[in-house]
């Protein structure tokens, strides 16, 4: 058996990559709509936040205004008019002191504007911080429920790209961008309703470059936008490239492929620059584009103002406001273009992670589903069906009973259903028609968690952590104490060799265990099955590529790991078989024989097939197969190339 797992079903096509195309505001509303759950436990700290900017904008707003207070009434001497009548008298006797007042005015507000754009920024960018954090739990724990069930197209660079860099770039997308937005909007129509107020003469000039900017940011945003999907998406194959390097780097050198990778890793390399060079070619042209169209407007406006000025139609402060409003809407508008680039890049990164939380979980606990009492170990499949894709079965009305504490051998050729036999004993899958059932229920009647409490799984590959060797081991069960561990230990044959190591039981293990044998690493994986001690063991091909003195340990090992317990073996050697007190013969999805060893040499003839292949003698390298069904089957080392795997 290859791995217990299929296909996830999924949303919206086979990559994580939404499809490149222009902008489109419905796949923004649908990342919004898929994360907008992470505001609500910041909603009060997001209004908070939301107060300042709007405090920060008045400011803003009134910046320019004790200038022309200045210049139209202290210098000018012209009267007060409206609300502010009633300091002419102050004008008449003391101008110095309006004038004190008024420039003091513009360092109150620069110190409001600056105390609220604090407050603004300080409490937004952290709750951006703390739900891009929410936002990779959330990726990190789907990740989890699906990780017996990925697609391959799911490389494992890929994913650290997804969980790292994609989830850091949501702060963006749900914080940086919509208030960034939210500001630039507010200050484009508070500053263009104060221009239209003051004259909407002048005001309608200064505006009258507003289409243009415009059209300049929906000509220039898709191609932005473009330009960065096509870089995350070198990027992230970049990473694949250097993860699958680091895995298989003794493999890459024992070919003389450095060469070749590292021509493989230059191209994507390239071709991420490239990209990136584009999307700030295209946003530098916009910049720069924006650059003159502010120069003109404000040239339109000083000279149609300064004639108006001149003619005594506005006051000269008049005309310092509105250039310094036009400064600020433009800005505002240049802005624009930073804004949707970095839209651009993080709804890519939001699109890429609905891609991976939009695919469904196989399987979830039924709305009646109650946690599992403890299995005696009875496992039924009652007339099961299965299948991947819609009109190809892999398994097909499969029946059959196993009593508690039997040990069941599964044998059969490689796609015949082996693996996923056992992922509908886990509740990988669901059976399309039919029922497992374990002591006489459903087995979808519990709920996942306490059904998978009771399974332990023992994998060909010892999959260790970079933890202890006691945490490896523990792993198996929650609240495992010392002694627990090591009477696990004693029984997996792992604790001599363990206490041999520096720091014995706590000797942290390098990535994957690779500090240690094959067979020690199987040992310490079948030690983390024991402590577990549950009623159900499935034992995927243990023995598979270890020596004979590994494989003697670790034989010793397994038979106190399935003693008493209903146990599932699928392996290549007959000796296996042999020990097994009922085989199952499974092809083309179908059981097509159960019984002993020594019954299905008499009864069943592809049973019979497979044992005589083991005792053929090997072949010489050299010599050419001459049955393509038979021709890799035979092995010195015994085992059957055509029994392993399972369906792909």
């Amino acid at each position: 058996m290859k791995r217990l797992s299929g296909r996830v079903g999924r949303r919206g096509g086979d990559s994580l990559d939404a499809p490149a195309g222009r902008w489109d505001p419905r796949a923004a509303a649908r990342v919004y709509r898929a994360f907008a759950r992470h505001y609500r436990p910041y909603a009060t700290v997001l209004g908070v936040a939301g107060v300042a900017l709007l405090g920060s904008i008045a400011c803003s707003v009134l910046a320019p205004w004790p200038l022309k207070l200045i210049l139209d009434h202290v210098i000018l001497g012209r009267s007060f008019h409206r609300g502010l009548a009633f300091l002419n008298p102050w004008l008449a006797r003391d101008p110095g002191l309006l004038l004190a007042i008024f420039a003091g005015g513009v360092l109150v507000l620069a110190v409001l504007e600056a105390l609220f754009s604090y407050v603004n920024k300080f409490w937004a960018s952290g709750t951006g911080d703390r739900m891009a954090a929410d936002i990779r739990e959330r990726v990190f724990a789907h990740l989890q429920r699906l990780s017996l069930s990925l697609d391959e197209s799911l490389q494992s660079g890929e994913l650290i790209y997804l969980v790292t860099t994609d989830t850091r770039a949501m702060k963006n997308l749900l914080i940086d961008f919509p208030q960034d937005f939210l500001q630039r909007v507010l200050t484009i129509a508070v500053y263009s309703a104060m221009m239209l107020a003051l004259d909407w003469r002048l005001g309608l000039l200064a505006l009258a470059t507003a289409p243009l900017v415009s059209l300049l940011t929906r000509r220039f945003g898709p191609g932005m936008q473009e330009a960065t999907r096509r870089m995350r998406e070198q990027e992230s194959e970049i990473a694949s490239i250097a993860a699958e390097n680091v895995a298989s780097m003794a493999v890459v050198q024992a070919y003389g492929q450095e060469a070749n990778e590292q021509a493989r890793f230059s191209a994507g390399n390239a071709a991420s620059l490239s990209a990136q060079a584009e999307a700030l070619r295209l946003h530098r042209l916009y910049g720069r584009l924006v650059d003159l169209l502010v120069a003109g407007a404000t040239t339109a406006v000083l000279y149609a103002g300064g004639r108006l000025a001149l003619g005594g139609s506005i006051a000269p402060g008049t005309l310092v406001v509105f250039v310094a409003y036009l400064r600020e809407i433009h800005a505002a508008f240049e802005k624009f273009s930073m804004l949707f680039l970095g839209l651009a890049r993080s709804l890519v990164s939001g699109e890429r992670l609905l891609g991976l939380i939009g695919r469904d979980i196989v399987i979830r606990d039924a709305p009646d589903a109650v946690p599992a009492p403890p299995f005696r170990g009875r496992i039924e499949f009652r007339g099961v069906s299965f299948s991947y894709r819609e009109g190809v079965d892999v398994l097909r009305d499969v029946s059959f009973t196993i009593e508690p504490g039997q040990t069941v051998a599964l044998a059969g050729p490689s796609g015949a259903g082996k693996s996923t036999l056992l992922g509908l004993l886990l509740r990988f899958h669901d059976p399309e028609r039919g029922q497992v059932l374990i002591d006489g229920r459903d087995i979808r009647g519990y709920t996942l968690a306490s059904l998978r409490d009771q399974v332990t799984v023992l994998l060909q590959d010892a999959r260790l952590f970079r933890q202890s060797i006691a945490d490896n081991i523990g792993f198996g069960r929650r609240g495992a104490t010392r002694d627990d561990i090591e009477r696990a230990a004693r029984d997996a044959e792992a604790h001599e060799f363990i206490v041999r190591l520096s720091r014995g039981y706590d000797t942290v293990m390098a990535d994957r265990g690779d500090d240690v044998s094959g067979g020690e690493r199987q040992r310490i994986n079948i030690a983390r099955a024991l402590i577990r001690s549950t009623p159900i063991v499935i034992l995927d091909e243990p023995l598979a590529g270890l020596d004979a003195v590994a494989e003697r340990k670790v034989r010793a090992a397994l038979q106190r790991l399935a003693g008493g317990r209903t146990t599932f073996v699928v392996a290549h050697k007959i000796a296996s078989l042999a020990n097994a007190d009922t085989v199952l013969v499974l092809e083309a999805g179908r059981l097509v024989a159960q019984g002993t060893h020594a019954q299905l040499l008499e009864q069943c003839a592809t049973y019979r097939e497979f044992y005589e292949l083991q005792r053929l003698p090997a072949r010489p390298v050299t010599a050419p197969a001459q049955n393509g069904a038979h021709g890799n089957g035979a092995h010195g080392n015994g085992d059957v190339g055509t029994m392993g795997g399972g369906v792909q």
